[in-house]
């Protein structure tokens, strides 16, 4: 039989959903400060250059779509982690108050 045990510490996922949600918060910024720059202006009139800065905006617009869900997913795991420190916090005074009856 094996003795392997898990330690969680609820402060550190607590730590790491704050360091999760400041990496999320930076990443947002960055993204909203740069939306208008993603866009690229056509050169020129001309088919290609039209077509050239039509293809950059798309892929621009799509990645910022890409980095937004990015960081909704970011925030979901730093508040899943917050539920699961609160939860096992929840569950160690249970049992320290079953112990004590």
């Amino acid at each position: 039989m094996s003795d392997n045990h898990i330690r969680v510490e609820p402060a550190e996922l607590v730590t790491a959903a704050a360091d999760l949600d400041k990496i999320a918060d930076r990443l947002e910024s960055t993204l909203v400060g740069t939306r208008d720059a993603l866009s690229v202006p056509a050169q020129g009139r001309d088919e290609v250059s039209l077509a050239a800065a039509a293809s950059f905006t798309t892929v621009a617009e799509k990645f910022g779509q890409d980095t937004a869900s990015g960081v909704l997913e970011m925030r979901k795991i730093a508040a899943t982690l917050r539920a699961q420190a609160a939860g096992l916090m929840d569950g160690d005074a249970e049992a320290s108050a079953a112990l004590r009856v």
